[in-house]
């Protein structure tokens, strides 16, 4: 309890989460999804087909924006010469 008296929102990680934040990104993209899709479909007949594929669009969009940022600290900013 001592831990959340000192917690600033927005500014510090929330106590508890900082360890598994990653897996909090797949329902905040389904949840996100959902209200897109509620609000810019024309009609509901094909809602769930198309929040699943903008879900998986999110989530994949996430892992290649990961493995180019990895990419670029990883290997790209080491190999540039430090004059």
């Amino acid at each position: 309890m001592g831990s959340m008296l000192a917690w600033i929102p927005f500014v510090t990680p929330a106590p508890g989460v900082s360890g598994y934040w990653w897996v909090l990104a797949l329902p905040m993209s389904l949840f996100i999804s959902m209200a897109w899709k509620a609000v810019r479909q024309d009609d509901m007949a094909g809602y769930w087909p198309a929040v699943a594929k903008m879900t998986a669009q999110v989530v994949l969009g996430m892992v290649a924006f990961f493995a180019a940022l990895a990419l670029v600290v990883l290997v790209i900013v080491p190999a540039i010469p430090a004059d």
